[in-house]
């Protein structure tokens, strides 16, 4: 199997990365599959950072840097190019603080038969002793409700992208990564794809552990709150639109919660202005 990775950085030198480090030390230890795959990482960051493709022995790694930092969609799609260029059949998306394993690598590296109807792949990802990804889609408030078994996921599912191993031929189908999602809500959007085109997605039976800032208001500024606001808004207007009226309902629930808990009250006002614009 050919493969084409993708790392996306900012701020943060490629040694700093937890991903990149676990990657390094997966990698380097399966000498014989290493011809199959391509490294890139692409870097957000204002500043070129110092970064020797070489730290990679034996892997053909590509370094990027683009410094308008337009989020996640250009460094994807860079790398669904590059992918479709080196003859790739998968593209594996991963941010900066997912922890690799090697049973993970392996898992990924080493697919069982599954058939062409398969758009993605995707382990099961822990953060704060959570399973936060997959989750099923047709609810809300999904960390609430049950989650996936391993093996195929005709039930419609949403997985975070760090981790996603994502088939060509799909991404092709569909030209690539949304820009009306450019950060926030682009997984939604893409898994949301995957079962509008009649595709599914398979679990492997691996888990690994991410850190998702999100999740805690207090690490959250507000206009990361009000861009996470606005793509999610133009999600359930534009393409989850069966949830939209109850999404709205949710919205009213969480602008309670915010005035009453968050203590920046900025975040709550966001919430309550968005709600008068719907």
């Amino acid at each position: 199997m050919k493969l084409t990775l993708v790392i996306v950085l900012y701020k943060q030198r490629p040694e700093e990365s937890k991903t990149f480090l676990t990657l390094k030390q997966t990698l380097l230890s399966l000498d014989k599959e290493l011809e199959n795959i391509d490294v890139i990482i692409y870097d957000n960051s204002p500043e070129k950072q110092e970064f020797n493709p070489l730290s990679l022995k034996g892997l053909h790694t590509s370094y990027i840097h683009d410094p308008r930092n337009l989020g996640i969609v250009p460094a994807y799609n860079y790398a669904w190019t590059a992918a479709k260029e080196n003859g790739s059949q998968w593209l594996l998306l991963l941010d900066h603080d997912t922890e690799l394993t090697e049973l993970y690598i392996r898992g990924i590296l080493n697919l069982p038969e599954i058939g062409l109807e398969i758009a993605a792949v995707v382990p099961k990802i822990i953060s704060e002793n959570t399973m936060i990804s997959p989750v099923y889609s047709d609810s809300l408030r999904p960390l609430k409700e049950e989650r996936p078994k391993e093996g195929l996921q005709e039930k419609p599912v949403m997985a975070i992208n760090s981790g996603a191993l994502i088939r060509l031929e799909f991404l092709n189908e569909i030209g690539g990564f949304n820009l009306d999602f450019p950060l926030d809500y682009l997984d939604h959007w893409l898994f949301y794809e995957i079962y509008a085109k009649g595709y599914s997605v398979w679990l492997l039976d691996v888990t690994l552990e991410h850190e998702l800032s999100v999740m805690d208001y207090s690490r959250v500024s507000l206009a990361r709150y009000q861009s996470i606001l606005n793509s999610e808004v133009s999600f359930y207007q534009n393409y989850k639109n069966d949830l939209f009226p109850s999404y709205r309902k949710q919205l009213v629930k969480r602008f309670l919660k915010q005035a009453l808990t968050v203590k920046n009250k900025k975040i709550a006002l966001a919430t309550l202005l968005r709600i008068f614009s719907l």
